[in-house]
C-alpha cells in the first residue's frame, strides 16, 4: 500500500469505521467463519478498523490482525483480545500458523505484480487445508479513486487463475456491488479458498 493510501486511511478511519458493511460481505463472512474449526486462529489482513476482526473474537476464535494504517489499528487495539499490529503486505511473515486467512478488500491496494508474492506468502502461513476468503473490486489495471487511494483491479477468471496456480481450490465466490468511502459503487468478488 503506498504512504498517500495510508494517509487517507489515517485520516478517515473514525469515518470509516461508522460505513455500512454490505449484506454479500456478511454472507462470504459466514460462509467462512461457518467453515473453521472451532477456537481457530484467524488473521484479519489488512483488518481496516476491525469490524470482521471484532466478529471473529465474538464468534469464539482467537484473532490476529494488523494493517498499515496506525489509526486503523487504533480503532482495533481497543479490543484487548485482539493482537493487532501495525503492518504493510511485504513485512507479513507466518509459518503453517492460521486455521484461516481473511483479506476482505486489503489486497486491492497492494500493486498488481506483487498479488503473486503476497499469495504465496499467504499460502505458506496457512495451516493444511487453512481457509483463506479474498475480496478485491472487478475491473483491469490500477487506478486511483476519486479521493485519492491506489486500487488493482481483477478480473473474475484472472484472479481465480491466480489463486489455483498459487496452489489454492477454489471453494466458492460471491459477487456483489457496494459504495464506499468515496461514495461510489463498484462491483467486487469474494473468493472462498483453502490451502
Amino acid at each position: 500500500m503506498d504512504n498517500k493510501t495510508i494517509g487517507i486511511y489515517n485520516r478517515s478511519a473514525a469515518q470509516y469505521a461508522d460505513l455500512d458493511v454490505d449484506q454479500v460481505s456478511l454472507k462470504a463472512y459466514r460462509d467462512f467463519s461457518s467453515a473453521l474449526p472451532k477456537n481457530s486462529l484467524v488473521l484479519d489482513y489488512g483488518c481496516g478498523p476491525g469490524y470482521f476482526a471484532k466478529k471473529f473474537l465474538i464468534d469464539g476464535f482467537k484473532v490476529d490482525a494488523f494493517d498499515a494504517s496506525e489509526k486503523m489499528i487504533e480503532i482495533v487495539s481497543s479490543e484487548q483480545q485482539i493482537n493487532s499490529w501495525i503492518a504493510d503486505f511485504k513485512s507479513f511473515h507466518s509459518s503453517a500458523k492460521y486455521d484461516g486467512i481473511w483479506a476482505n478488500f486489503s489486497l486491492l491496494h497492494a500493486p498488481k505484480k506483487e498479488i503473486r508474492p503476497l499469495i504465496q506468502k499467504i499460502f505458506k502461513s496457512l495451516k493444511s487445508n487453512g481457509l483463506f476468503s479474498l475480496g478485491l473490486k472487478l475491473g483491469t489495471g490500477e487506478k486511483r479513486d476519486k479521493i485519492g487511494r491506489k486500487y488493482s483491479y481483477f478480473e473474475e477468471q484472472e484472479i481465480k487463475d491466480i489463486l489455483l496456480n498459487e496452489g489454492f481450490c477454489n471453494i466458492s465466490h460471491h459477487l456483489g456491488a457496494a459504495t464506499g468511502l468515496d461514495g461510489q459503487s463498484s462491483n467486487f468478488i469474494i473468493i472462498l479458498s483453502h490451502a
